[in-house]
């Protein structure tokens, strides 16, 4: 059995528990300026990486492609994957290790099944721009100017036509 420290956080994990297969989720990033048959090499190698230490691709699905929130090692948009599997603990150390090195994806996370649940992803869905023609670029809205034909009365008056005239809905109420 191993122990950790007592109330410092660590978990007591017995041997039994280490070696059971439990399932497990991740969500990868490949870069947007691969080609469609590049990404399924990468996500081939990524499937073949998982099986390499043991455990089992029960399913891999292609999320599609998406804009990113921020700047990710200069890219601004993705293809998403999602993999789910099945591994031992041990195993799960030596993907994640390898995950972590790889030059093919820019981010990755796994969770554990049941911490990920079966819900729908609410993502972004892709739209390509293009910058080099003038008409499809997004517009951007110019001011108008304002009238200025309450000024010029109201400037030669009293104060109190000042307000009557700034006004217009409190001088037709009275």
């Amino acid at each position: 059995m191993l122990v950790g420290a007592p109330n410092r956080g660590h978990v007591t994990i017995s041997m039994s528990d280490a070696l059971t297969s439990s399932k497990y989720e991740l969500m990868y990033i490949i870069p947007a300026t691969l080609s469609e048959e590049e990404a399924g090499a990468v996500e081939t190698k990524i499937s073949a990486l998982i099986t390499k230490y043991g455990a089992t691709v029960e399913s891999t699905k292609r999320l599609g492609k998406f804009r990113l929130a921020y700047l990710i090692q200069n890219q601004r948009h993705g293809y998403y994957m999602l993999v789910r599997f099945s591994a031992e603990r041990p195993a799960m150390t030596k993907i994640e290790e390898n995950l972590r090195i790889s030059t093919d994806i820019i981010r990755h996370m796994i969770l554990r099944a049941e911490e990920a649940g079966e819900g729908k992803y609410n993502l972004v869905e892709y739209k390509e721009i293009n910058l080099d023609n003038k008409e499809d670029r997004p517009r951007r809205r110019t001011e108008t100017a304002k009238p200025e034909e309450a000024k010029p009365a109201a400037e030669g008056a009293t104060p109190e036509v000042k307000a009557e005239a700034a006004l217009p809905e409190a001088a037709a109420s009275v």
